[in-house]
């Protein structure tokens, strides 16, 4: 008697980026074409914000809906620059929100957000308590937005260590491991940023691409999105780091079939 093969647990790291966290959503869209179904995710930075609702419930589209409706605005708020230039509390209220409280422990999909305790240098991978709360640190570029405090603690965003968490969604259990990078055109970006705003962001990814290096290796597929030409604050690109998303997916498809991912 041949019995069927018992199909893998996938776990989806998606790596921190900014607004280029759009094309994340372009990957999630064609991943849920095509019938793959995560079950576990670990997202840094913006990868921890789509993570956290797509682990809510929230389907690549709806998501993406939401997306198209908000700006920083939404977001950030200025703020007398002793942390930080930007207050991010409109992140923790927006993901509130968009999954109706849930605590990290009730989400539908096990999901780990990842931040950086700056006062101790270690990696905190929140996988109970408030959602928006640990989005928001996750989220909380140095020197741009304010950290998060707790108790004692400044938590900043996760790049500064791990931008990439695949090695954390294979230790939840993943069998196999579908990360995103969205970094992978820096080694050869030669744009210079222009304004204090878009140094600091960018000398910034540029140290998150190295901190994702254990993420690349330890993927089992690789989505590297061509982002060379994108900045990090734009959201008029939206549309265009989506399409770029997709792509990338869908170049992706036939190692998954390979694998026994998908059909």
């Amino acid at each position: 008697m041949v019995f069927p093969k018992k199909p893998k647990k996938i776990g989806l790291a998606l790596g921190g980026g900014a607004v280029r966290g759009f094309a994340h959503l372009g990957v999630l869209k064609v991943l849920e074409e095509a019938g793959v179904v995560p079950s576990y995710i670990t997202g840094t930075s913006v990868g921890s914000l789509v993570g956290a609702l797509y682990s809510a419930g929230l389907s690549a589209d709806q998501i993406t809906d939401i997306a198209r409706e908000i700006g920083w605005k939404d977001l950030v708020k200025p703020t007398l620059p002793k942390l930080g230039l930007l207050k991010t509390d409109g992140i923790a209220e927006l993901v509130d929100r968009l999954a109706q409280g849930s605590l990290i422990e009730e989400l539908k999909i096990p999901f780990k957000a990842v931040a950086v305790d700056l006062s101790r240098g270690r990696v905190i991978a929140f996988d109970k308590g408030p959602l928006g709360k640990a989005v928001q640190a996750s989220c909380s570029i140095p020197g741009i937005f304010e950290p998060v405090k707790e108790g004692e603690s400044l938590l900043l965003d996760g790049g500064i260590i791990n931008n990439l968490p695949a090695d954390l969604v294979r230790e939840m259990g993943a069998e196999y491991v579908i990360a995103v990078d969205l970094n992978a055109d820096l080694a050869e970006e030669a744009s210079s940023p222009k304004g204090i705003f878009e140094i600091l962001i960018t000398s910034f990814m540029r140290m998150m691409s190295a901190t994702g290096t254990l993420g690349r290796e330890e993927a089992d597929c690789l989505i590297t999105p061509d982002l060379a030409g994108y900045n990090y604050h734009d959201m008029d690109q939206m549309e265009d780091l989506f399409i770029e998303g997709k792509k990338a997916a869908e170049k992706a498809l036939p190692e998954l079939r390979k694998a026994g991912i998908i059909k």
